[in-house]
């Protein structure tokens, strides 16, 4: 089952953090920037903090 997004961020991004949100959009890993920051989360959820 699809959790369901009901929270919403926003940031502010310099120049190096959005060409690595690109590059996830070029190699096809997302489509949109906003999708590139739940994905880099998703990992980091996966991964788990160290």
């Amino acid at each position: 089952m699809k959790e369901t997004k009901k929270l919403s961020v926003s940031t502010k991004l310099n120049e190096s953090q959005v060409e690595l949100l690109d590059k996830l959009i070029q190699k096809g890993k997302v489509k949109t920037r906003a999708e590139a920051l739940q994905y880099l989360i998703n990992q980091q959820l996966i991964l788990g903090e160290k």
